[in-house]
Parts: structure tokens; sequence; C-alpha cells
């Protein structure tokens, strides 16, 4: 958690902006893909990570939050104003902060609404193009080099073990493995 807590201090604002402009990208081109989003456009339809689609023109969106899990995008169904009861939600939220930690920017939440409004709009099953598309995205950002992790490890090991006999025990041990 410490180490966690680092990267993200690190990070923080180089991130929060990319977050912010992806989760705003990801917004235009769901609607420009036939797709209801929340927010209204002057406001740039978010100032968070977080996109909320109106789907219930679409069917019901529990359903379609499942349609686009078996597609491999995962998100869960909202209620949203309006809504006569949180059984029958008709929104979905999805979120952009993970895609812009695995080095996705604006242009690349094209395809990705694309792919959703697919499924949201026509049931297509893109499973595999989806899968496809989340591969050309591995690289980790906004993260610690291997090099600048080793330089935390003693004060992360410190705040982890109560005394140096339990991380000589725990180095002993990582030997053994390997």
């Amino acid at each position: 958690m410490l180490a966690a807590t680092i990267e993200m201090n690190a990070f923080r604002d180089a991130y929060q902006a990319q977050v912010l402009s992806n989760a705003r990208a990801f917004a235009r081109a769901c609607a420009a893909q036939g797709i209801p989003v929340e927010g209204g456009e002057p406001e740039g339809y978010t100032r968070t990570h977080q996109v909320i689609l109106r789907v219930s023109s679409f069917g019901d969106a529990k359903e379609i939050a499942s349609r686009l899990e078996a597609n491999n995008i995962i998100t869960n169904y909202q209620a949203l104003p309006g809504d006569a009861t949180f059984y029958h939600p008709s929104g979905i939220r999805m979120g952009g902060q993970e895609m812009t930690r695995f080095g996705m920017k604006e242009a690349d939440f094209e395809g990705l609404a694309r792919l959703i409004a697919g499924i949201v709009l026509k049931k297509s099953r893109p499973a595999a193009d989806v899968a496809a598309y989340r591969k050309t995205f591995s690289k980790m950002e906004y993260c610690l080099t291997p090099e600048q992790t080793i330089r935390i490890a003693p004060r992360l090991f410190e705040s982890v073990f109560p005394d140096a006999g339990h991380a000589v025990a725990f180095a002993e041990a990582l030997k053994k493995l390997g």
C-alpha cells in the first residue's frame, strides 16, 4: 500500500489530468456513436473519471451490463435520475482510470466506443475484437520504474516488518525461491 501511495503521489497531477481528458474523450466518442451520455456536452460530460451512459432506449441496463461483460468490457449498471426503482436501472457507469494507466489516450477511446456501441446498439458479440484491442495496451504507465522501486524498497520493508530480524528472515525466504 505504501508503494502504491508513493507511486500515485509521484504521478498524481499528470495521471489525474489524463484520466479526466480520457473520460471526456470517451464520453464524446460514445455520444458520437449514438449512445446518450449523461452530464451534458457543454460541460464536457464529466468532471471525474466516470462516464454515465443512459441505455434504457436500448434495453435494460442490467442486461446490457451483462452483455458488455460477456464481451470483455467490465462495467456496472446504475440507477439514474428519473428511474422508478433501482431494480430497473437505465444507466451504465464506466470509468477510464484503468485504461489510462495502461496507456490509452483520447483517440484510443474512439475504438472502444465503437465496440461498446456494437454491443449496446446492435447486440453484436465482439469479445475477440475487444480482447485484441485490449492487448494493444499492455505497458503500464504512471508507475515507478524497477530502479525507482528498488530505491524505495527499504522504506517499504521498514513499514511492513516490526524489526530487522523479520526483514532478514524475509530476505532468506526470497533466496530460497530462486
